[in-house]
């Protein structure tokens, strides 16, 4: 329930980007959005994380003529295990996470015709080295898309961190090993699901 929550989580169910922001409590939810009763930004910055998204695109659904990723609560949110962070890798993921999401909500405001997805489309260009055409360097000007990116790189990285697995951090930023790299991060993600499950048996939760 979002009763007598200050704000929470909320990302569009079918998107071609998975993106989570901040809601405030007065903004009623559509039947289009999954809403999560959360208002720390721990919790968004890990959501927003490419550990999430490979999580999450393996778990989710898909729909429609561009195939697009559903986002199922029941199986990417409910499943998914957090990391156990230290107060200084928690208050790190925190930081950066409201800075990723006032960021994206003060260029929207500045301009009116500014929407995540151009945004996540141009940050996609700018990862893959592709070139941008005249729209798309509009958006990256007035989204000030090259700082999108730093805020999202240095955010996984301080995620991993809280995972202990820095070590897939240099291959998950590399095109030609990010599909190795995410299996692995998957298969990682599978074990710590299953090693979850078996404390919450024994009655150990940890959130």
């Amino acid at each position: 329930t979002l009763a007598g929550l200050s704000r929470y989580i909320a990302t569009v169910e079918t998107a071609k980007h998975r993106t989570f922001q901040f809601l405030e409590a007065d903004i009623a939810p559509d039947n289009k959005l999954v809403c999560i009763a959360l208002t720390d930004a721990f919790h968004l910055g890990v959501l927003s994380s490419q550990i999430h998204a490979v999580w999450a695109l393996a778990a989710g659904s898909w729909l429609g003529v561009g195939n697009d990723p559903v986002y199922v609560k029941t199986r990417c949110f409910e499943t998914f295990p957090f990391p156990t962070a230290t107060p200084e890798q928690t208050a790190r993921i925190r930081d950066l996470s409201e800075q990723l999401d006032a960021h994206r909500k003060r260029q929207q405001a500045a301009h009116a015709s500014l929407t995540l997805t151009g945004m996540y489309n141009v940050l996609e260009k700018l990862r893959s080295g592709e070139t941008l055409n005249a729209k798309e360097k509009t958006i990256h000007e007035h989204g000030l898309v090259s700082v999108l990116k730093t805020l999202h790189d240095e955010l996984d990285d301080a995620v991993l961190d809280a995972y202990g697995w820095g070590d897939l951090a240099a291959p998950l930023a590399d095109l030609a090993l990010q599909e190795t790299a995410s299996e692995t991060l998957l298969v990682r993600l599978v074990a710590l699901n299953a090693e979850r499950a078996a404390e919450e048996a024994q009655g150990r939760i940890r959130w």
